[in-house]
Order: C-alpha cells, then sequence, then structure tokens
C-alpha cells in the first residue's frame, strides 16, 4: 500500500488520488469519506487504493480487515496460501471488507495476497502467522501494547506522522502481536457540544465537527449523512496511521469510553455511560468496519451485549491474555460495578481455569491509577477548583467489583498478578501490596501504564490539575517513573519471567529520535515458585 506524503492537509490524507474538483463538490458535506468523496463505484479504469489492513490470529485462524478508498464493484479477493477466503462486506456501502480463515495449524506463517475485483494486485503478498497451537510452550512471545492512538489533529491530538514513527519504532522490535487498549477514536458528542466547557470552547467544537464529520442525532444513526461523517472520523483517526504496518502482526482492539463518541461523565442530568443505543451503535459499526477480528470472544449469558466487551487471547500454554472494555457495562443503580457481572463471572473463573504459564489483566480502566476522574475505579477526587469535576457522582460499588478482581489476580498460588491497563496517558508500573482491606503481600499485583500514541495535550495534570498517582486505598512502590508522554510497553513473555521495557518521547524532543528510542525502564516480572 502506497504510504501518504504527511505534509499533505488532513482531508488529503485519505483521497490523495481524487482531484480538486471531486473534493469541492462535496465540501457542504462535513467532511471527506473513508472512500473518496464520490459515492459512486469506481470503475475498472481507476486505481483503487487500501486504506489501512488490520489482521488478527488465533491459534487455528486468520483474519482481515481491509479499508479500500472506494467500493468496488465486487468484493476484493484474500487468499492464504493460495487459497480464497470467503469475504464480508462490513458496511452498507463497501468500503470496509472483512475475512476470515478457520481450520488453520497453529504457530505456522502463511502467505497471502490481496486483489480487486478484477484481478489487481492491492498490494505485494505478505506473511501472516497463526497464534500457536494451544497445547505449545513457546519459549518466549513478545507482546506489544499502547493505547490512546486516536485523535484528530484539528482537535489538538498528536501529528499523524508523529503516531506513525512511534507504530513504526514499537514494530521495529517485530513483536509477535499488538494489543490497542482503548480510545482508537476521539469525537465525543454530547460531552463535546452540549457538557463540558465554556460557551467559547462549545462553539469551537461544534465549528470543527461541522467542518470535517458532523453526526447529526436527529437523524437515524445509520442516515447517509452519519455514514459519511462517521467514514471520515474511521479515515482519519485509525486509516491514516495504521495503513498497512501492522499486516504481519495480529492486532487485538479494546474499547474505551472515546469509542462510544463521549467522554465519561455524569452530572445532575444523569450519566454519559451505559452508552446510549445512538452512540452504541456508532461503535459497533465502527468496531464491524476498522476494528481487527475480535477471534477470542466468549458466548455470555446477555448477549453480543455483554460478549463485545471481553476477549481472551491464548498463546499456547505460555499466556493468556484477559482483555476487557470498563465502559458499556457501567452501574450507577444497582450496585454491580463498572463491568457486567457475566464479565466479572467470565474473567475470574477464567483466571482460575487458564493453564497458562503467565495470565494477564488487560482492562481499559487502569488498575493502580487515579486520576481524579469520574471514570475511575478508585474515589479519590481532584483539586478543589478543577473544571468539569464530576466525582461526588462516583458509585462506590466500582470499587467493591476492583477489589473482587483483584482478590482473583492476588490469590493464583504460582502465577504472579499482572495487569496492564490503558485510559490514563501516561507510562509507568508499580508494585502493589495492598488494596484497601486486601492484603496482597504474598502475591503483590503488578500494575503497568501501557503508554500513549496520540496524546497531544490530554495529559492528567493538564486536564484536571492533578498527576496521575496511586489511589488512597492502594498501597505501593515504583517500578517504573510514571510519566506523562507518549509511549509503548513491550512484553517479553516467558514461562518464568516477563520482561517489561517501557519506551517515552514527547514534544519538544525531536520527532527524528523516536526512529532510535530506548527504554526509559526495564524490569523483570518472575513467576512464583
Amino acid at each position: 500500500m502506497a504510504r501518504v506524503d504527511t505534509g499533505q492537509t488532513c482531508e488529503a490524507i485519505m483521497y490523495s488520488r481524487r482531484t480538486v474538483l471531486h473534493s469541492a463538490a462535496v465540501a457542504g458535506l462535513g467532511g471527506v469519506l473513508l472512500g473518496g468523496v464520490s459515492w459512486s463505484r469506481a470503475s475498472a479504469a481507476e486505481t483503487r487504493t487500501v486504506r489501512a489492513l488490520l489482521p488478527s490470529a488465533s491459534h487455528d485462524a486468520l483474519a482481515v480487515k481491509v479499508l479500500l478508498d472506494t467500493p468496488p464493484f465486487a468484493a476484493p479477493v484474500l487468499t492464504i496460501d493460495g487459497r480464497q477466503a470467503a469475504a464480508q462486506q462490513m458496511d452498507v456501502d463497501g468500503y470496509a471488507w472483512g475475512f476470515v480463515q478457520k481450520g488453520l495449524k497453529g504457530g505456522t506463517t502463511h502467505e497471502l495476497t490481496l486483489t480487486d475485483e478484477f484481478g489487481a494486485a492491492l498490494r505485494a503478498p505478505w506473511q501472516l502467522k497463526t497464534l500457536p497451537d494451544l497445547d505449545d510452550l513457546p519459549e518466549r512471545f513478545r507482546i506489544l501494547f499502547f493505547t490512546c492512538a486516536g485523535g484528530d489533529e484539528a482537535k489538538s491530538a498528536l501529528a499523524v506522522n508523529t503516531r506513525r514513527a512511534l507504530f513504526d519504532r514499537a514494530l521495529s522490535f517485530s513483536p509477535d502481536l499488538a494489543v490497542a487498549n482503548g480510545d482508537h477514536i476521539y469525537w465525543d458528542l454530547d460531552t463535546a457540544l452540549k457538557i463540558r466547557g465554556s460557551a467559547r470552547t462549545l462553539a469551537r467544537n461544534e465549528e470543527i465537527y461541522r467542518r470535517i464529520a458532523w453526526i447529526d442525532q436527529d437523524l437515524e444513526f445509520d442516515s447517509e449523512t452519519n455514514r459519511r461523517s462517521l467514514n471520515t472520523v474511521i479515515g482519519r483517526q485509525i486509516a491514516s496511521i495504521y495503513e498497512d504496518r501492522f499486516a504481519s502482526v495480529p492486532l487485538v482492539f479494546i474499547s474505551d469510553d472515546h469509542d462510544y463518541f463521549e467522554n465519561d461523565n455524569g452530572g445532575t442530568w444523569g450519566y454519559t455511560f451505559p452508552p446510549r443505543p445512538f452512540t452504541l451503535n456508532l461503535q459497533r459499526r465502527a468496531a464491524a468496519m476498522a476494528y481487527p477480528f475480535a477471534l477470542g470472544r466468549p458466548k455470555l449469558p446477555g448477549g453480543s451485549l455483554t460478549s463485545e466487551t471481553v476477549e481472551a487471547v491464548r498463546i499456547g500454554k505460555l499466556v493468556e491474555l484477559a482483555l476487557f472494555d470498563c465502559r458499556r457495562g457501567w452501574d450507577t443503580k444497582t450496585g454491580n460495578g463498572m463491568l457486567f457481572p457475566e464479565v466479572e463471572r467470565f474473567l475470574i473463573e477464567r483466571l482460575h481455569r487458564s493453564e497458562a504459564s503467565q495470565y494477564i489483566h488487560v482492562p481499559s480502566v487502569p488498575f493502580g491509577w487515579t486520576a481524579g476522574k469520574l471514570g475511575d475505579w478508585y474515589e479519590d477526587r481532584p483539586p478543589l477548583g478543577t473544571s468539569y469535576g464530576d466525582k461526588e457522582f462516583w458509585p462506590a460499588s466500582w470499587f467493591d467489583q476492583h477489589q473482587r478482581l483483584i482478590k482473583a489476580l492476588t490469590e493464583q498460588r504460582e502465577r504472579p498478578a499482572i495487569t496492564i491497563s490503558g485510559d490514563i496517558h501516561a507510562s509507568g508500573a508499580k508494585r502493589f501490596t495492598r488494596s484497601g482491606n486486601i492484603d496482597l503481600a504474598t502475591n503483590p499485583v503488578e500494575a503497568i501504564l501501557a503508554g500513549t500514541i496520540g496524546t497531544a495535550t490530554g495529559w492528567p495534570s493538564h486536564g484536571r490539575g492533578m498527576f496521575a498517582s496511586t489511589p488512597g486505598k492502594l498501597l505501593g512502590t515504583d517500578l517504573a517513573e510514571t510519566q506523562e508522554k507518549n509511549g509503548f510497553t513491550l512484553f517479553d513473555v516467558t514461562p518464568d519471567y516477563i520482561e517489561v521495557r517501557q519506551f517515552s518521547w514527547r514534544p519538544p524532543e525531536p520527532i527524528e529520535a523516536i526512529a532510535s528510542l530506548k527504554p526509559y525502564a526495564t524490569f523483570r516480572i518472575e513467576r512464583r515458585a
């Protein structure tokens, strides 16, 4: 796939192959589309471009999402070792296509090809590997973790070319799997247009939204206007940074608050979560189009509403990742917690049943840090006078659920209790020996912040005057300094230990420094005897 010149405007990033005349023709429709500026199908003579390629893998399956710049006449063709995979159209208009091939051998490298409906290659052939067989015990497996990669430069997110540079540096270490933990999109609706900020700020947000991608809640979620706008948001915030750079590295996406097109707020007017039907549909459509296939979803009571918030990734008998979205299940009325009860039960039962040498919880909301905001597990409040403070609406039942999950982690007899989280725009690591009335000394909780890719101004200390810090009810020590910087984390997992490396960078450091970025912290988590 051809890369786009980073000197182009945001509108041109997705559509450089189209003409200025066509671009002007849709200027009044809220911005550009994911696939070109015309809704008509491309002609056979036109060159179609892949704007993003997002793979995923399990022990017996490979899957690929493909985002095109123009809807085709017929489905594109993906082959795996010469065998054609069935194509699924993932959106109404045909910009997004998905392919899943099951029945493959674990731990095996496969060759993939992708062509358009006329047989023209859409990119060079590439290789993608299935995860190890469930009975295998690999000697080592490298996992890349990061969070908050989304955001639009027009609303002060980190420049697209800088985010690409961070990805490229992370990928230079050849990870076997990448976990993107939440906030793939920042395009909040009510919180940005009605709730948070001065009249001037709200007016500025509306001007930006109307200019780039206006999502109209007075229309049907799936209206043409809203489809166009969602395509634009996906193109600018996901496709533009991922492109095809992860083609040979399986990806897993976890959702967080902004992925539901809102911030996690509350007030006398109510709460932004659980998501209302309109924003839930936006998240689901964005996930269908531009999240890698989730191949490890359990079938939980409550159907897709609950099952879509959790995923288990099993890497042979070496390591199991339990990934969970802490927003969709918000309970502010009955005392259940942030997670659906079915999800909590699954996480704890799966932890007890897993035969993996290492087990890692990967929640969207961090264990071990607070930024004083409503959506924390913890009751800690920001400093007095903080703008948009809403902590008085925090339910104590959220910490109760946190305690049940922490208790299950620390009660593992042979495995360390490990969690790596998203959401908070920082990197760092802590070792906790107490959480409320739970003594963790015999198996401390190793809590890690993954590091943020897209943050430019949204640091906790900037937004709330409160640096991300240890909650009042937890007792622990630092393994790595908490830093409000962009970065990522690498786990080298072995049967006996996990080596953790954390990387950080932030302007005014030159972007050129990213290419040779070294870890600012390296430490090892040993498996218990």
